[in-house]
């Protein structure tokens, strides 16, 4: 077992005032990391990585994720439209250049207008550009 800190820090300096700020999280138990760099052909939503309560090729447990980040590393200007799904919904976030994306949990519950979520079951992506786009992914486990 391990713990995974996770520091991120923003540095800004406005009309003369420091006005940055840093977070520090302690992640204790962590037994697994799994870290990639995937490229992804445009027009293509891939899937990434799935959950579930049950391990596989290219799924995570559902309840021993801790970790997740996502970022987008491309080298040209590509934003990446991520779609998170649950059994019942999806729902998506535009990832631009240089940026990341962050989840502590596998739990996409409650509901908005009608619309039902639960549990996390598939992260895919698909760049919104015509060029691919590359990123990166970070998941540690217990």
């Amino acid at each position: 077992m391990a713990t995974l800190t996770t520091q991120i820090y923003e540095i800004l300096t406005l009309d003369g005032n420091d006005v940055g700020s840093s977070q520090i999280e302690t992640i204790n138990g962590i037994n697994y990391v799994d870290n990639r760099i995937l490229s992804i052909p445009s027009g293509s939503l891939t899937t990434i990585f799935s959950m579930s309560d049950a391990p596989g090729a290219g799924t995570f447990v559902t309840s021993s994720i801790q970790y997740v980040r996502i970022s987008n590393i491309s080298t040209t200007n590509t934003p990446i439209q991520l779609v998170i799904s649950s059994s019942t919904e999806a729902m998506s976030y535009l990832v631009a250049t240089g940026s990341s994306y962050m989840l502590s949990t596998s739990k996409m519950t409650g509901s908005i207008g009608g619309l039902e979520f639960d549990d996390i079951q598939s992260v895919k992506a698909e760049p919104s550009g015509s060029y691919p786009a590359t990123l990166e992914y970070y998941i540690a486990t217990t």
